[in-house]
């Protein structure tokens, strides 16, 4: 285990032993989740894998990308509607 500062800009550096054994490199994508008080949580993602993998399920489905950035689209109209009323 490491003691780790952040910086002034906010970064953390994630020590060099632990990036090599988690076989880390400059560009990988994190998501960062606060389960409770003090506990955060750094989970690695696959942009491009995710992006794959929509990609085909959408493909499976047989639906049109069109289609779904119309629906996109008109939820988030009446989401946005929605929420000028209240």
């Amino acid at each position: 285990m490491s003691v780790i500062v952040i910086d002034d800009r906010g970064r953390i550096v994630i020590p060099s032993k632990l990036r090599k054994r988690l076989k880390l490199k400059r560009g990988d994508a994190f998501i960062i989740a606060e389960l409770k008080d003090d506990l955060i949580v750094l989970k690695r993602v696959d942009v491009e894998k995710m992006l794959r993998d929509i990609a085909e399920e959408v493909a499976k489905a047989g639906l049109e990308i069109r289609e779904i950035e119309r629906g996109i689209e008109e939820e988030a109209n009446r989401l946005a509607k929605e929420k000028i009323r209240n």
